[in-house]
């Protein structure tokens, strides 16, 4: 049993110090936060790089139908939606903030899961775990000293609800062709699915392109160069997540992820703003801290009653 919690444990450090790269990049290594620019590279670095290792993995077989395709590449606009309104909410608030907002994703999925999987039920203590990752995610927003929800906070989490939503339903998507299809096939067509997403907005969406040449011109080899760590992070992240699956339960490794990230995330900007202020800085009082730690904590309770209810 050890052996797949340290996996699960080395996943959620992985996606929690991408987090804090994200948080770098759209408020350090970008111009005005503009997050077109951090789309396309994005795409073309996770879409381009994981479409050539999986043509590999996939002996340059490329078996599956139309319809899938279809599907995948719904969920590619999706992850691409997520990411815009991601990139957003970081612009304004803290990775600790966004990333606990960011465990809706499990309610949603929660909610349409039903609507894509076969003999899916939700329970009445699931749905008191969604309940109560929503209150968490409200409670961040409060400012106990001000006595009232933060006006910047509640826009972040509107954004983060739209980000959840739509990762949600990508998940779901992927979940869904994985039903009837080799899981590598589907990993290969999201990632090809997501670089035509890529291509498209570069060729066809002026703004983005402008963003684009604008960033080569000014930062792009530092943003280049972070997107591919934070893209191995995620990879090695998934696959350190993929790997504890093979030794416990699904449900246990997924748990055990969702609860430890935001615990890693604010330890990471804890460490950061402390050695590293000029990289980022987040709010660090003993309050702030205190009050995002029950908040992460009544997430896990939440979390808990989801994946085990």
């Amino acid at each position: 049993m050890l052996v797949p919690l340290l996996l699960a444990i080395f996943s959620a450090v992985l996606y929690a110090s991408s987090g804090h790269i994200d948080k770098y990049l759209i408020s350090k290594a970008v111009k005005n936060a503009d997050y077109r620019a951090l789309i396309l590279v994005s795409t073309f670095v996770s879409g381009g790089a994981m479409t050539i290792i999986y043509l590999f993995v996939c002996n340059f077989n490329l078996a599956l139908d139309l319809v899938s395709i279809l599907w995948l590449l719904l969920g590619s606009v999706l992850e691409v939606v997520a990411l815009i309104f991601w990139f957003k909410a970081l612009d304004k608030e803290d990775v600790t903030v966004a990333t606990i907002m960011l465990q809706l994703i499990p309610v949603f999925m929660l909610l349409i899961a039903p609507i894509f999987l076969k003999d899916q039920n939700i329970s009445l203590v699931q749905l008191i775990g969604g309940m109560v990752v929503m209150f968490a995610a409200i409670l961040v927003t409060y400012e106990p000293s001000k006595k009232r929800f933060d006006k910047n906070k509640l826009i972040a989490l509107a954004m983060m609800a739209l980000a959840s939503l739509a990762y949600a339903m990508r998940d779901m998507i992927e979940r869904y062709v994985n039903q009837d299809h080799d899981f590598n096939q589907t990993i290969l067509w999201l990632n090809i699915t997501l670089l035509v997403v890529g291509i498209f907005l570069l060729v066809f969406i002026k703004s983005y392109r402008v963003s684009f040449k604008k960033m080569l011109k000014s930062n792009g080899v530092k943003v280049v160069g972070l997107n591919l760590v934070n893209e191995l992070f995620y990879s090695f992240g998934r696959v350190a997540s993929a790997l504890a699956g093979t030794f416990a339960s699904v449900a246990l490794v997924s748990f055990v992820i969702q609860g430890v990230q935001p615990f890693a995330v604010m330890l990471l900007g804890i460490l950061i703003t402390k050695c590293f202020p000029k990289i980022e800085k987040e709010k660090i009082t003993r309050k702030e801290v205190a009050k995002r730690t029950i908040t992460i904590a009544i997430c896990v309770i939440g979390l808990a009653c989801i994946e085990f209810g």
